[in-house]
């Protein structure tokens, strides 16, 4: 339950665009940042049963940066809307000169009426130059490093935004994954994709805990971890370049760029899951957007590799979604979800999950918090 495996689904192919199979238009809101609100406004605290304050979103990892302790993660995994109506998806990349990591980059952009991506051939004594009040050497050549290794090691994988309609091939479309961060105070949307969530109905509050805390940070077999990478993994809190396998029967697939979740200390909630993409790389069965994966949150190839970037360790991880709305099927006709659970079967789900764990890795997970080292004893530390 804890990877997308080919063993249970076929996997897709990705940029989706808009579809004959439905008349129904991805969900669009003038509100950009209103998902990055979820955890403030919808998502109840299992605790309290009130919504989340502004500063459970900051990262408590040591050592981080101001501006890193302001991202945080919010998935809502309800497919379709509070009529019953799948709502499809419209993603969202802000713009490489939008990017608040880049802010010297960025100015002296501006001043020469370019972009911050036209710079990365630049050294830093010309672009010291460039400013006006010139800053420190050693805090814009650091800009420039991660500029240049941001080129490298995900712009270049870069796709379109995916736009998919409300019901596709039957399945009704509408999961998203966004990448906030505090700005001002408030909460700013930076990245929205397309995922999947677990294909069974997950029991509220005690499969995914609405807290989380990213716990690992790991790699892809497509591009080489440099020393850049390193440097940054340090100031990101930690990561690694080890790649981590779905178990899969003994013939372990890849489940490239993988960040383990685990709750937060004191909710309850599966730990075996993480982010990561889609363990084979491809979708062609066009489900994603909808419930199927084994319990992974998924992403398609060039999004996790900007997550696993964008992220830093110990960030916040939340996650949202009412049972009536977390649906797998819809009506191509009409746009509305099919299928309505009972509050019986999400109840009765939380045996089948722990059934599926048993099943699937052979022990059903320990419950452990932030453990040094991955969930996953098949990979050898040899194999880094």
């Amino acid at each position: 339950m804890r990877a997308f495996s080919l063993l249970f689904f076929r996997v897709i192919a990705l940029v989706v665009v808009a579809s004959p199979v439905s008349l129904f238009a991805a969900e669009t809101s003038s509100d950009l940042n209103a998902t990055c609100r979820i955890p403030f406004e919808k998502l109840k605290d299992s605790k309290t049963n009130e919504s989340f304050p502004l500063s459970a979103a900051l990262n408590e990892g040591a050592g981080l940066s101001g501006n890193l302790r302001q991202r945080y993660i919010v998935a809502d995994l309800n497919s379709a809307d509070e009529n019953g109506n799948c709502r499809g998806v419209q993603e969202y990349f802000s713009p490489v000169d939008e990017l608040g990591e880049f802010p010297r980059l960025h100015a002296i952009a501006l001043s020469r009426k370019t972009d911050v991506a036209s710079l990365v051939k630049e050294n830093v004594n010309s672009l010291l130059a460039s400013e006006g009040t010139p800053g420190d050497a050693a805090g814009l050549a650091l800009e420039l490093d991660d500029l240049r290794n941001y080129l490298e090691q995900v712009d270049r994988f870069k796709t379109d935004p995916v736009t998919k309609p409300a019901v596709f091939n039957g399945y009704c479309v509408g999961q998203t994954l966004s990448f906030c961060e505090i700005v001002d105070g408030e909460p700013k949307l930076v990245y929205r994709f397309v995922t999947s969530s677990s294909r069974s109905p997950p029991p509220l509050n005690r499969y995914y805990a609405p807290i989380n805390v990213i716990n690992t940070r790991n790699w892809s077999s497509d591009r080489q971890y440099t020393p850049i990478d390193a440097r940054r993994d340090a100031r990101m809190g930690g990561g690694d370049a080890r790649i981590i396998p779905f178990h899969n029967g003994g013939n372990p697939i890849a489940m490239p760029n993988f960040m383990h979740f685990l709750p937060a200390p004191g909710y309850t909630g599966e730990t075996g899951n993480g982010i990561h993409e889609i363990a084979g790389g491809l979708d062609s069965g066009g489900t994603f957007g909808s419930p199927v994966s084994l319990g992974c949150i998924l992403l398609n190839k060039f999004q996790p590799k900007l997550a696993r970037r964008w992220i830093p360790r110990q960030a916040k991880f939340f996650v949202y979604f009412e049972p009536n709305r977390y649906r797998h099927f819809g009506d191509a006709a009409t746009g509305k979800a099919k299928g309505p659970q009972s509050s019986a079967s999400y109840a009765a789900s939380a045996d089948s999950f722990a059934q599926a764990t048993e099943d699937i890795f052979g022990r059903r997970p320990e419950r452990i918090q932030l453990p040094e080292f991955p969930l996953f004893p098949w990979w050898s530390p040899s194999q880094r």
